[in-house]
């Protein structure tokens, strides 16, 4: 809550109607980031409280503002339940006319001045500035306090960062890369080591303010002056229950920090009958199911989950932060409501608020707050609850978290999984049960990974060295067995189906007794090749189910016994049906070559010869006037030779044969 003069606080109260009570407001414009430090939060006007060395490249008052056209949203806590470390930003919008400069992009610095006191209203930047297309001399503002500096991806600080190291540093370090100021603060987690539990691509600057925050029970804001701080809720009055509310014994409030709120518009303002019950326990874990660390002896506990800054303690680091959490988070009890009024700029969101109605005493938070309006400004004071934090719960007692390692058991309608991490070897380990797959999966960070997913319709299961960029997969469905081994680009595959067989890759590889095939396709076998076509070189050698062909001759296949030559000169066959004396063997030599050279021996001209060859011999030429047999020839010589003996004998001679 601002510290500002009480007769000025009597006149933010008092109705609008003279000038003393007239408000105004003012914006300063700069070209460059307002360095102004108020060294207390007393904002009594002071020259020393504006930039020495900075003059407004523009400025806006009432004449230039459209009545009550001024919206300032400032939000603690956003959600629906308790959050803590959220860091919203504020927001402020006014319409604005007859502005010709384009101030978009540029830090203002808004105040409010009354009866003489000039008091800051936050310090913003410009998002957009737009032109009302029904009026065009207006235009609308829109700008956002300096919590939008965080919105920037930080992952390149985070790894530049040396770990180990305190988490004030590491806060301080956050804040000077984004260009913040921060008040000085000590937060109850300070001294705390901050150790390097994850390697991001990608990381939101204003989420890690999110996490230092809700490890020390606070919320991220920014003050009037444009400052970091850190707020925390004020204890409240403890109701031990709903039906001894309200009591005497329970006045006074103990709720500290407090605005009284004097009066209310009734017909705007409205509260739940039920108030949030307090925090009695914490508890911190990397994840649902993961039980961690509990600290607080009750049962409406408020759990930390997923923060990496503690991600790698052991038990005991756990225990002793969740207790330092518990003492800044338990005991804060206040009734969820929407409470309109008039505006009183000195309270600040976190603040606690009182208001008496005609039958109850609302005890509540200023977790988000609306101011509207200038001459007839009003604050609309809003807190968000339900009476019980809500709670997921796992099995405690199948749960360890203990230096780095943790074990997680998850049990539902879904899934039934379990996980198994150590952050400090970068290894982790799962198995997931779900209604239409199980899956297990094994990864080394940056090193190497394996799954096994089985579904109903297919099993797979994967290996990856990501060091080496390799690969191997096996893959079974129905109707297929697919195995695949790569190498970068490089890679072998094996399918098998039911009609076909298929082996893609670069090289094949066989050893076995009988049968070896080298890298370079040298292939040594024993047995038979039965069936199927033997190519080898420029038809060097073929064979195939009807010839067979080495070099310049062919074997038939297909029952005639033929050897031919290429050029058909040269042929040999089993078995003719011509010939004297049935199925003869025949040997054909027609060759040009031959022919020339017997003419130049002078033994005629023979174009063909052909050697029968059964039971005799037969001779078969131009030469010849028929087919004769070497027998038959013989025959015809000794009948010849035997008539010519008989013809000497009649003549009375004597032929002696021998």
């Amino acid at each position: 809550m601002l510290n500002i003069p009480d007769e000025i606080k009597e006149l933010f109260r008092a109705d609008n109607m003279g000038s003393a009570t007239r408000r105004h407001i003012k914006l300063r414009f700069f070209d460059e980031e307002i360095k102004m430090i108020y060294p207390e939060d007393n904002l009594f006007p002071s020259d020393d409280l504006f930039p020495v060395d900075q003059e407004p490249v523009y400025v806006i008052d009432n004449s230039q503002i459209i009545s009550e056209s001024v919206t300032i949203t400032e939000s603690l806590c956003s959600s629906q339940n308790l959050t803590f470390g959220e860091c919203c930003a504020s927001m402020f919008e006014v319409t604005v006319a007859d502005v010709l400069m384009d101030l978009t992009g540029k830090e203002f610095m808004a105040t409010v001045e009354i009866g003489g006191y000039e008091m800051a209203l936050g310090i913003y930047r410009v998002d957009s500035f737009v032109r009302e297309q029904v009026d065009r001399r207006r235009k609308k503002i829109v700008a956002y306090d300096r919590m939008m500096k965080f919105d920037i991806d930080v992952a390149d600080w985070y790894q530049g960062l040396t770990f180990p190291l305190t988490l004030k540093l590491f806060r301080d370090s956050l804040c000077n890369h984004v260009g913040v100021t921060q008040i000085i603060a000590e937060l109850p987690l300070d001294d705390m080591q901050i150790t390097k539990t994850i390697e991001p691509e990608q990381l939101d600057g204003r989420k890690v303010l999110m996490a230092i925050c809700e490890l020390n029970g606070c919320f991220g804001n920014f003050d009037k002056t444009g400052r970091l701080t850190y707020k925390y809720l004020g204890t409240s009055g403890l109701f031990p229950s709903e039906n001894l509310y309200p009591d005497d014994e329970l006045f006074p409030s103990e709720m500290t920090n407090a605005e009284t709120l004097s009066y209310y518009k009734q017909t705007e303002t409205h509260y739940e009958d039920y108030v949030v019950y307090p925090i009695d326990k914490v508890q911190i874990r990397q994840e649902e199911g993961d039980v961690g660390a509990s600290y607080g002896p009750g049962s409406n506990c408020y759990v930390i989950q997923g923060n990496y800054l503690v991600y790698g303690k052991s038990e005991q680091e756990l225990l002793s932060i969740a207790a330092i959490v518990y003492d800044y988070i338990s005991g804060r009890l206040y009734r969820p409501c929407q409470i309109v009024g008039p505006a009183l700029p000195w309270v600040e969101v976190g603040d606690g608020i009182i208001c008496y109605t005609t039958d109850d005493v609302i005890e509540t938070f200023c977790l988000q707050r609306t101011l509207k309006g200038i001459q007839g400004m009003t604050d609309t004071y809003v807190a968000k609850g339900n009476i019980e934090q809500e709670q997921s719960f796992g099995l405690g007692d199948q749960i360890i978290q203990l230096e780095g390692k943790t074990a997680v058991i998850k049990k539902s309608v879904e899934e039934v999984s379990v996980r198994v991490t150590d952050l400090k070897e970068y290894t982790e380990a799962q198995f997931k049960v779900t209604a239409d797959q199980i899956l297990a999966e094994v990864t080394r960070a940056k090193d190497a990974e394996a799954s096994l997913n089985i579904r109903a319709d297919g099993i797979v299961a994967s290996v990856t060295n990501l060091k080496n960029d390799t690969n191997s997969r096996f893959e079974q469905t129905a109707q297929q067995i697919s195995l695949k081994v790569s190498k970068g680009d490089v890679s072998a595959q094996l399918s098998v189906e039911s009609d076909k067989v298929t082996i893609s890759g670069n090289r094949l590889i066989v050893n076995s007794n009988n049968f070896q095939l080298d890298g370079d396709g040298n292939a040594t076998f024993s047995g038979r090749v039965v069936g199927g076509s033997i190519n080898i070189g420029a038809n060097l050698f073929v064979a195939n189910n009807s010839v067979v062909r080495l070099g310049d001759y062919q074997v038939s296949a297909n029952g005639t016994g033929t050897l031919m030559s290429a050029n058909g000169y040269v042929n040999i066959t089993d078995i003719v049906t011509s010939g004297p004396s049935g199925e003869l063997a025949r040997m054909t030599i027609g060759s040009d070559l031959m022919r020339e050279a017997i003419e130049l021996k002078g033994t005629g001209d023979i174009k063909t010869a052909r050697v029968y060859c059964r039971q005799d011999y037969y001779f078969e030429g131009d030469d010849w006037a028929g087919s004769w047999g070497v027998l038959r020839m013989l025959k015809q010589v000794y009948n010849r030779l035997d008539a010519i003996r008989y013809s000497i004998q009649n003549m009375g001679g004597n032929v002696d044969w021998d």
